[in-house]
């Protein structure tokens, strides 16, 4: 579930996961009106939008910002802020330290929040917290503010599903009261059209596993080298358009290919399609794995599989050393919740 990804903390983070389309950095809040004279004048362009609160985090889009000690925190009028001091709904400035954790959702530092605690901000707020606490579509994510007038305010979000569905709800600042009723997802829409795009285009087979050697035009993924097909596309399940250096060693892929061929141990492949599972990746594991594949504890491995215990809480992959003549076999255990691992050795 999890890759370093550096980002510029301006943009929008709109969830593609749930989406199957991208999920964008940053919130930005559009409180813009019409020339109607009872709209609100006031215009928020770079605000982002606080959908929970834990202890010492905030989930914004579909990332969470841990809070810690070296946050700056303050109010718009420059007063002192805690984390205690924040909620659902609450309009901020956020900057974070430039590298998120793709997983879902997604995890990054926060280096400086802001709180606007304007008298017209503190109002928007409040109907937004009101229909958080009161709404019952379900978990939902990426909220964002389409419409702000006097009489209502126009949210679009997202179930908290890939592919799921879109809602658009509309509250009435009288009396906080709204209406909740399903759109039409162009992003999961625009996903599909291309996946079927993509089946038709390359319709040799596909595959899922970690990437364990990185090559100038292509991947080790599991057993098999993999050069790029000149139409070459990577993405995520939330359905992002990637580059090949948001991929790293210990990535968890899904794999569609033109051409794969066993005619010595590691297999050769044409990699037309790259998709990164953030959904089912762990990032301590993913770590783990590049540990393994760069330390010096193997001379040449590879992963021949791997799998996961959810009973257990324990993720597992098997490991071969094209080196070693034994042709000894190694399964590895890493557990999730203690972050501890152990290594058994499987006799040729």
């Amino acid at each position: 579930m999890y890759l370093l990804l550096k980002r510029v903390i301006t943009t929008i983070l709109v969830v593609v996961l749930i989406t199957g389309c991208g999920v964008s950095e940053k919130q930005k809040v559009s409180l813009a009106g019409t020339a109607s004279p009872k709209e609100v004048s006031q215009s928020f362009s770079e605000f982002s939008l606080i959908e929970s609160v834990g202890e010492d985090r905030i989930l914004i889009g579909s990332t969470y910002y841990t809070i810690s000690e070296k946050t700056k925190m303050e109010k718009s009028n420059k007063e002192k802020l805690t984390i205690d001091e924040l909620h659902a709904g609450d309009l901020v400035n956020i900057e974070d330290e430039g590298y998120i954790l793709e997983s879902f959702p997604g995890q990054g530092f926060a280096t400086s929040v802001v709180l606007q605690n304007d008298i017209e901000s503190l109002k928007v707020s409040e109907s937004i917290r009101h229909f958080f606490e009161n709404q019952e579509t379900g978990n939902i994510l990426s909220t964002t503010i389409e419409d702000v007038t006097e009489q209502s305010i126009i949210l679009h979000f997202f179930e908290w599903e890939i592919h799921g569905k879109k809602y658009e709800a509309e509250i009435d600042r009288a009396d906080n009261s709204f209406n909740v009723k399903e759109i039409v997802n162009e992003q999961a829409l625009e996903q599909e059209r291309r996946n079927k795009e993509m089946a038709a285009a390359h319709p040799e087979g596909s595959t899922s596993g970690h990437i364990t050697e990185i090559y100038d035009n292509g991947f080790r993924i599991n057993m098999a080298d993999y050069i790029f097909a000149e139409d070459i596309q990577f993405n995520n399940d939330l359905g992002d358009k990637l580059i090949k250096d948001q991929f790293r060693i210990g990535s968890f892929v899904s794999v569609d290919y033109d051409k794969l061929e066993y005619n010595s141990t590691i297999g050769k492949g044409i990699l037309s399609n790259l998709t990164l599972l953030t959904k089912e990746e762990n990032p301590e594991v993913r770590e783990w794995i590049e540990m393994i594949m760069t330390g010096d504890l193997y001379e040449q491995p590879v992963v021949m599989m791997s799998y996961t215990n959810h009973e257990q809480s324990y993720y597992a992959i098997r490991v071969a050393d094209l080196k070693d003549d034994t042709r000894d076999t190694f399964e590895m255990k890493y557990d999730i919740g203690s972050g501890t691992h152990e290594t058994t050795v499987n006799k040729e």
